[in-house]
């Protein structure tokens, strides 16, 4: 048996996420602040988990020299969208749970959770992608 992780760089993955999440609500409260336009939304809620892997395929490539192989990257994929959704719900609770939608019924919440599903399929699929996207770049520059 090895002692490496069976699904290495997740740490990392985790901390560059919860740091690109606050910096894009960050970003978007100071846009909305200076100009008036809010431009929140999809596209600025798809960037942390984007950059994330991408970051993570980088630190990957220069450390081992090499691209995740297929399987390895499938298994980054999955455990980080577990990791992504995980936190996504845990966001959602706080949300529903401030009050700042106001009253939160079984619809809603209902609607909630198969959104984050939804997303989170779509980001497993981006985390494939950008790891091995960040890990070529990473070999390429060498």
């Amino acid at each position: 048996m090895t002692d490496e992780p069976r699904t290495p760089y997740l740490g990392y993955y985790l901390a560059i996420l919860v740091a690109a999440i606050i910096g894009m609500a960050v970003l978007i409260f100071v846009v909305q602040w200076l100009t008036g336009v809010n431009i929140g939304g999809g596209a600025t809620a798809i960037v942390p988990p984007m950059a994330a892997a991408m970051l993570v395929g980088q630190r990957w490539a220069k450390q081992r020299g090499a691209t995740p192989t297929s399987k390895e990257a499938w298994r980054f994929a999955f455990v980080a969208g577990l990791v992504f959704f995980a936190l996504q719900i845990l966001l959602a609770l706080m949300v529903a749970a401030s009050g700042v939608l106001g009253p939160v019924n079984q619809g809603f919440i209902g609607l909630m959770v198969g959104l984050v599903i939804a997303y989170t399929a779509v980001a497993i699929l981006m985390h494939r992608w950008f790891v091995m996207m960040g890990a070529r770049s990473a070999l390429k520059a060498k």
